[in-house]
């Protein structure tokens, strides 16, 4: 009797909850609703608005066509995410799954870039069209990539966020070359959801309405996919159709979003965890409590931040808000489950390591560097075509471009290589890891802010801000004895969370703004003879310092247990080489600003050329970074005169292309 009676209770407990945290939320919003409502009249004037309008009233007017459609917006856009994310979850029984993780939002803003540079502009085809088809094609190459992973996880988010990064680039290239008909982009990808009249409103409720219909009514096949593909096949279902079908809806409702209010990061990832901690295990009751969390969450995010995006006329984005706090919310997931790296048994292939004398690459590469360098100073274009210049005023201005450049590439490629080394992570890179965001946000700020003028001060700064990062992902990794797939995924998400703290920085409105932008982008444009030697300095005593540790770096890729047992004491270890790669990406990111993929590719090319010990693949790691960013610079520079790409633009658009073809291998 007494079983029963507590079988009986416990769920009325469990309920308590929830319900008490919905009626704190509601006071909450209504508290919000006083204090946001225009004219500080309160949910007073919202009555007034809604029951009782009076188009005379200019106050009522203003409030039904700016007010109240921004509310409906943000109501609508969060449930339509978090239904996005619910489906993908659910379909690729993946946890972490969203339209933000899965590449599928960066995919639709390439589309309606796109749109907006070659559709005529008395077009009748609508911006929804090549935002939807762009986050298709977003989410067709992240399932490319991930099929012969078993469409792990760890794989198909790390995917995704290639893809993101990727497309990234291609964006703000677009954006440099067609800088007038883009000029709204920048802040409108954040996820602005200000509104003019009802018109997005009267666009985004009929492609949101009728998808959650379509996948209510396809909720019986697709609950069979939770017994497995075999028993779902077995009785009758069509698994890959009902995976496409369902998985186009998520993507036309994410598409939807995308064309009308720009990127809203974290909502289809934080908000059906949330629903399944409420208890929510079937289908149907996933996607209503994931919609009407995910609806709550961006309207509470769009009602804390309304009274301050129009401080001095500046602009706060709603859905880089979104990101900023949801982002914490993936690392406390992260930090609580165990993602496996696989979820498919593969045949492992036999790795043949084949000697190679290192003279016989160095030479080589020192020759091209040699090379590259007569080309980058003495090679360029002008008005009348291509043209060798021996001007001492040209040379005298390109020099320091060619010299920072190839410094900062052994810079971040001697980073790349100590990281993947100490973590025993080959995927690991300081931008991967968000090290390098790190500190390019702490410069943004002490910029903004007017507190990092000096150059000491900007290197403190940064290097507090690689540091802060470090520490983060130190202390996740050292819970889950640093296990390559978790490191990745918190990597993933701080470069989340801080992109978004970006974007709110970059969308300020003040007048270094654009700077900031070139810079964020890589560029060499502004650098002198001073940065040159700052660089050089640097990063041939950091170069220097982790060839004295290539023990330490060849002991510590044996394991714990083996680096142990020899007297490698290795926390110690680990934290001095992680504090060496905070530095010296600080270092490079201040020169040049944060620069993509170099980090990552130079190790696995080095590799590539048959160099496995530590100090051999150091040195050739640190001349194929330098060769990648002379390059990057130089066809930056000349191949499309007279505008001018930053080298970090062009690094990561080549590094994006050998690293979709290394996840494909």
């Amino acid at each position: 009797m007494l079983i029963s009676k507590q079988r009986s209770i416990l769920p009325l407990h469990i309920m308590r909850i929830p319900i008490g945290f919905a009626i704190l939320l509601i006071i909450i919003i209504l508290g919000l609703l006083q204090w946001t409502a225009p004219y500080s009249q309160g949910l007073s004037l919202l009555w007034q608005t809604v029951f009782d309008y009076d188009s005379s009233n200019y106050q009522h007017l203003i409030t039904h066509l700016t007010y109240l459609p921004r509310l409906v917006i943000a109501v609508l856009c969060g449930f339509s995410l978090a239904v996005a994310g619910c489906v993908m979850q659910f379909v690729l029984r993946n946890p972490i799954a969203s339209p933000t993780t899965l590449g599928v939002a960066a995919g639709a803003e390439l589309g309606m870039v796109l749109g907006i540079l070659f559709l005529p502009v008395n077009s009748m085809i609508s911006g929804f069209i090549p935002a939807f088809l762009g986050g298709g094609f977003a989410t067709g190459l992240v399932f490319l990539l991930s099929a012969k992973r078993g469409f792990s996880p760890v794989h198909m988010v790390l995917s995704g966020m290639v893809i993101s990064l990727f497309f990234g680039s291609l964006n703000t290239m677009l954006l440099l070359l067609n800088e007038q008909q883009l000029a709204s982009v920048f802040v409108w990808g954040a996820g602005t959801l200000n509104q003019n009249d009802w018109s997005s409103v009267e666009t985004l409720l009929p492609l949101i309405i009728l998808p959650v219909l379509a996948l209510l009514l396809l909720s019986r096949p697709l609950s069979a996919l939770q017994l497995g593909d075999n028993v779902s096949a077995s009785i009758g279902v069509n698994i890959k159709q009902i995976k496409v079908i369902s998985l186009t809806l998520a993507i036309f409702m994410t598409a939807a979003v995308v064309s009308e209010v720009g990127l809203i990061g974290f909502v289809g990832v934080v908000a059906p965890a949330i629903a399944r901690m409420c208890g929510a295990r079937k289908l149907v009751p996933q996607i209503i409590v994931s919609g009407t969390v995910g609806s709550v969450m961006l309207l509470l995010a769009d009602l804390i931040i309304q009274p301050f995006s129009g401080v001095g006329g500046e602009l706060l984005p709603t859905g880089a808000m979104t990101a900023l706090l949801g982002a914490p919310f993936l690392l406390w997931l992260l930090n609580r489950k165990v993602f496996q790296s696989d979820m498919k048994s593969r045949e492992t292939a036999q790795v043949h390591y084949k000697y190679k004398p290192l003279q016989k690459v160095v030479l080589p590469l020192g020759v091209l560097i040699i090379a590259l360098f007569i080309i980058a100073v003495f090679i360029g274009k002008g008005q009348s075509g291509w043209l060798v210049s021996v001007n001492p005023s040209i040379v005298e201005l390109r020099t320091p471009r060619v010299f920072v450049s190839f410094l900062a590439g052994v810079g971040l490629a001697v980073a790349g290589t100590v990281i993947q080394r100490v973590s025993t992570n080959p995927m690991a890179s300081p931008e991967i890891l968000g090290i390098s965001s790190g500190a390019a946000l702490a410069l943004v700020l002490g910029a903004i802010f007017g507190i990092a003028a000096e150059r000491h001060e900007q290197m403190l700064l940064g290097t507090f801000g690689a540091l802060f990062v470090t520490g983060i992902i130190w202390l996740m990794g050292r819970k889950q004895n640093f296990a390559p797939a978790q490191m990745l995924l918190t990597g993933i998400a701080l470069s989340a969370g801080l992109d978004a703290f970006l974007r709110i920085a970059m969308s300020s409105g003040q007048d270094n703004v654009r700077a900031l932008l070139t810079w964020l982008s890589g560029s060499t444009y502004l650098v002198s003879m001073s940065d040159v030697y700052l660089l050089g300095v640097g990063v041939g005593l950091f170069f220097i310092a982790a060839m004295c540790c290539h023990r330490w770096l060849d002991i510590i890729g044996l394991g714990e247990i083996t680096s142990t047992s020899v007297g490698l004491h290795c926390r110690k270890v680990r934290v001095s080489l992680l504090l060496l790669v905070a530095a010296l990406t600080t270092l490079c990111t201040i020169i040049i600003g944060p620069l993509s993929f170099i980090g990552l590719l130079a190790p696995h090319m080095a590799r590539s050329l048959h160099q496995y010990r530590a100090s051999h693949q150091l040195l050739t790691a640190s001349l194929l970074g330098g060769c990648l960013m002379i390059i990057a610079d130089w066809i930056g520079r000349t191949v499309w005169f007279p505008w001018q790409f930053p080298a970090g633009l062009l690094a990561s658009l080549l590094g994006g292309v050998y690293f979709l073809y290394l996840m494909r291998k």
